[in-house]
């Protein structure tokens, strides 16, 4: 043995020769008491902060949560305010029909007739609810306008 010894110390062996005894150590080491309580002790431990930190995680998201449900309810709070109609002016008396209420008839007469055609092309049947006038308060963009005149140009 002593033969082996040197022939593996002299061709550089004494690298195989001290893992060998450095696993001899480890061997021993895993079988102490006191390395399995340390390796016990930093697993749970590890696994006690990772769950701390998800709850953490959880009640974070559960207040922002909170948070934006009420800046909702202060938004529609403020939108139902807005939207609340002003009280009921005293009814005018009645009066004859304007010029204007003739030519809203005529618009609507007209809506009826192009709905009623198409639905008849189609061969189905569509209701009209209501129409509301386009107030002229909206003023559209010169590039709105632009490409409104490009795609109209065909027809």
């Amino acid at each position: 043995m002593n033969i082996a010894l040197s022939l593996l110390s002299e061709s550089g062996g004494t690298n195989v020769i001290g893992r060998l005894q450095g696993y001899a150590e480890a061997a021993e080491q895993v079988a102490d008491p006191d390395y399995w309580s340390s390796v016990g002790i930093i697993s749970i431990t590890g696994i006690l902060v990772v769950f701390l930190i998800l709850a953490i995680l959880i009640f974070f998201f559960w207040l922002l949560g909170l948070i934006f449900k009420a800046v909702d309810k202060k938004k529609a709070a403020k939108k139902a305010a807005k939207a609340e109609p002003a009280p009921a002016a005293p009814a005018p008396a009645v009066e004859e029909q304007s010029s204007e209420d003739e030519d809203m008839e005529e618009i609507v007469a007209v809506i009826s007739a192009a709905v009623a055609a198409y639905a008849e092309a189609e061969g189905t049947s569509y209701t009209i609810r209501g129409i509301k006038r386009h107030s002229d308060a909206r003023t559209r963009s010169a590039w709105s306008i632009a490409g409104i005149t490009d795609n109209m140009q065909k027809f």
